[in-house]
């Protein structure tokens, strides 16, 4: 098939919704699929056209004039949004009709989807278009305000089908909008095997427990770092490293510090995938006290490394995390240090045991989850 995938972030930005959509592509064009991909040009010093990995990937800028920007006195971004919203929709029109695409995929329902829609509506042929919701387009961006409630009500009802990475985020989904539960399927991220399970251990002197994610509020790294600390003086020769960047960092500095602990945890700031491998394999275990997630990314990249995850029962992550040899722990500092010190001590005795992990992250190898995406085209419409 000819495939269009239309995501609200790519590569070289990093994150969860970039890494689907890579490894997304790089699976069905192995599998012998043609794949074309568009993004938002952001930061505009990025080129337009750019082949990535062997893919033709195309930036537009998909911005519109909204009232806001007046209401903020940003007349700018305004004058912004009316120029590019009609010469998105020339190119994005001019793209579709030269491409032919027998199946287009958007990634994460925001503004993009909203170029999509309107050239769909008017398109006297139809093209099956399915959309894949990742977390912030659901639990987020709809929550803001009722323009963005009404956008995710209207184009998810619009699409042909529709995906969520965990049955728990399916549901959040239909909570919005109840009409799209029929056509809603559940695909689990999945997570590349041979990079985590083929890792060598990032070589330090001290043992250390290992954290990912971006520095926000939600992931927790507020209640790691304070759960921590009562557990340090009992185990000085473990360091805690939290690999990451964002907003929350001078809070984190701020818990550091308060707990005397500046020389025993390490923010990393952003690492490349190499040396998050690099940081599991060599980690005593993975600690994730996320207060939501809508999948959980991490908790499967340290299944595949063949490590024990200490993680929240939130989100998505009881979806696929087998408990044991793994451990939920609630929101709850009390229990956290309790956890943490449990861990530390089988640790100390050659008693974790993550083996079964491996044979678990199996179950969601790129090439199953593409399987798994291919079918929902099949059902959208498409020619498979």
């Amino acid at each position: 098939m000819k495939i269009l995938i239309i995501s609200a972030r790519y590569l070289p930005h990093r994150g969860g919704l970039e890494s689907v959509v890579s490894h997304l592509s790089d699976e069905l064009q192995n599998q012998g699929h043609t794949i074309r991909i568009i993004t938002n040009r952001y930061p505009r010093t990025l080129p337009a056209p750019e082949i990535i990995d062997g893919i033709s990937v195309t930036r537009l800028h998909f911005l519109q004039p909204h009232w806001i920007y007046l209401r903020r006195l940003r007349l700018d971004l305004f004058l912004a949004g009316l120029f590019y919203r009609f010469w998105t929709d020339y190119s994005l029109k001019r793209i579709i009709l030269e491409y032919q695409p027998d199946v287009i995929n958007s990634h994460y329902l925001s503004e993009p989807a909203e170029f999509v829609e309107r050239f769909l509506s008017r398109d006297k042929k139809h093209i099956p278009w399915v959309i894949s919701l990742h977390g912030g387009d659901v639990d987020g961006e709809p929550l803001i305000g009722e323009s963005q409630m009404s956008r995710f009500r209207r184009i998810s009802r619009f699409a042909d089908r529709l995906t969520a990475c965990s049955t728990f985020l399916a549901g959040q989904a239909v909570a919005l909008e109840p009409s799209i539960a029929a056509k809603i399927q559940v695909i689990h991220n999945g997570v590349d095997l041979d990079l985590f399970s083929k890792a060598s251990d990032h070589e330090v002197s001290v043992p250390y427990i290992f954290a990912l994610g971006q520095l926000v509020q939600h992931k927790g790294f507020d209640l790691l770092i304070d759960a921590f600390a009562s557990v340090s003086k009992k185990y000085r020769e473990v360091n805690l490293l939290i690999a990451g960047g964002g907003e929350f960092r001078p809070e984190l500095e701020r818990h550091i510090k308060e707990n005397g602990l500046e020389h025993r945890v390490t923010l990393l700031g952003k690492v490349d995938s190499t040396k998050v491998a690099g940081l599991m394999a060599g980690g005593l275990f993975i600690a994730m006290p996320s207060r939501r997630e809508p999948f959980g990314m991490v908790a499967l990249e340290g299944m595949a490394s063949g490590k024990c995850v200490l993680a929240t029962p939130v989100g998505g992550i009881p979806e696929f995390l087998p408990s044991p040899p793994n451990r939920m722990v609630p929101l709850d500092k009390s229990l956290w240090v309790e956890a943490l010190d449990d861990w530390l001590n089988k640790a100390s005795l050659g008693q974790l045991d993550a083996s079964a992990n491996r044979e678990s992250a199996k179950h969601h190898s790129w090439q199953l989850v593409t399987e798994q995406y291919l079918q929902v085209y099949k059902q959208s419409g498409a020619p498979l």
